[in-house]
């Protein structure tokens, strides 16, 4: 099955309101039907001490479903464009799908913090 990856790196945007953010992904993931698998987070405390990061400085969630552009087509519209948390999220993160799980070997990037990375669309999946 699929991954849609989105990793985030808070210190890239301290303004960032997690709570808000995971909020937001586990209704996107149940919008789609999705399973969503969260890393380095404490999902029980609305605050991420620097404890609760992965060793790489990132907090990662996984999202597995079968329908990848709908997945993403929601999370654009309810996350990553939401005036409230999408610009500061934008900033801090860093999106992938990952197809090698259905046979597609390919991995593409479909948001990075820096615009000037032009990222790939999901036409390929």
């Amino acid at each position: 099955m699929p991954i849609l990856h989105i990793r985030i790196q808070p210190d890239r945007s301290p303004e960032l309101d997690l709570a808000a953010v995971l909020a937001l992904f586990s209704s996107a993931a149940e919008v789609v039907d999705a399973e969503l698998e969260i890393l380095g987070v404490d999902t029980h405390d609305d605050r991420v001490e620097d404890d609760d990061l992965a060793e790489d400085g990132f907090l990662h969630f996984d999202f597995r479903t079968l329908d990848v552009a709908r997945l993403w087509a929601v999370l654009q519209g309810q996350v990553f464009w939401d005036d409230t948390v999408g610009p500061a999220l934008a900033a801090a993160s860093i999106v992938t799908c990952d197809g090698r799980h259905s046979g597609d070997d390919a991995i593409l990037l479909l948001h990075h913090h820096d615009r000037a990375i032009v990222p790939d669309t999901l036409d390929d999946v």
